[in-house]
């Protein structure tokens, strides 16, 4: 299992993660893009489960699986 990381620039495109935030948010995916300011994550949900947008101020953390 990667590392945990709230810096969205250190995550590629196709990069397994799981994302995170306090008691609201768990999405397991695969990284579609990311901002080049690492302000924004998109993710593709595993199982069809639809794309995800995460801003660095939703507070979430980024694991890479």
């Amino acid at each position: 299992m990667g590392g945990r990381t709230d810096d969205f620039t250190l995550v590629v495109p196709g990069d397994p993660v799981t994302v995170t935030a306090p008691g609201r948010l768990v999405i397991d995916g695969t990284v579609d893009a990311v901002a080049p300011d690492g302000s924004v994550l998109w993710v593709v949900e595993d199982g069809g489960q639809g794309r995800h947008m995460v801003h660095r101020t939703d507070a979430a953390a980024v694991q890479l699986r």
